[in-house]
């Protein structure tokens, strides 16, 4: 049976939505500027060549300013297709990080090829290997390949939040509380080794994650 295109696209922000999405982003720019980010590497040197940025989908909210603040080349993210992916995309916009859509459901092959497009253009990779849908905090095999078709080393994003609020959602998405500390770990991890399959791939990228997001 085929699919319905229509199914299968992203779901799109209307143009008159953009009225209060610019409002909103403004609001959250404003509130990304009281929090206390600290980074280890403070810059992370990525002068070599762009790499495949893995994080959990839970700390989706502070990336920009990992993006903004700790990485020299541009960062395209992977998004869900679905509506919440939509205004996702809509904020980075504004705050000037690129987003392709995508997930395991609606356009996988073609968000993976955009990636790699991206990658050999010279920017990194975003993605949140537990996303769209969860289970919470288990890396799929998807982010193995992507970073075999790129040859690009994977950074591990560890995020901690000292004070937070958990949203109910799958992935108990958090918020940081405003002037509260946020603490980030840069790891390099290796890519795919040439006897490693994708699931091995999968297991020793969630285990540094696992390892370096303590909170």
């Amino acid at each position: 049976m085929k699919s319905d295109p229509a199914q299968d696209s992203p779901v799109q922000v209307p143009w008159f939505h953009w009225i209060w999405v610019a409002p909103v982003a403004l609001l959250l720019r404003l509130w990304l500027a009281t929090l206390r980010f600290r980074a280890n590497p403070g810059r992370f040197d990525d002068a070599a060549g762009p790499r495949v940025v893995v994080l959990w989908h839970e700390n989706l909210f502070v990336t920009v300013l990992v993006a903004q603040r700790c990485l020299a080349r541009k960062v395209t993210a992977l998004i869900s297709s679905s509506k919440d992916g939509a205004w996702l995309v809509a904020f980075y916009r504004l705050m000037g990080v690129a987003a392709v859509r995508g997930s395991s459901n609606r356009g996988g092959v073609g968000a993976l090829m955009a990636l790699t497009r991206a990658v050999r253009a010279g920017a990194h990779a975003g993605v949140t290997p537990d996303g769209p849908k969860g289970p919470r905090r288990v890396v799929k095999p998807g982010v193995a390949t992507l970073a075999r078709l790129t040859a690009a080393p994977f950074l591990i994003l560890g995020i901690r939040h000292e004070r937070a609020w958990s949203l109910s959602s799958w992935d108990r998405f958090r918020l940081p509380v405003p002037f509260s500390k946020v603490e980030v770990d840069l790891v390099e991890l290796a890519p795919p080794g040439v006897d490693e399959t994708d699931e091995q791939t999968a297991a020793r990228v969630e285990r540094k994650l696992a390892e370096l997001s303590r909170d």
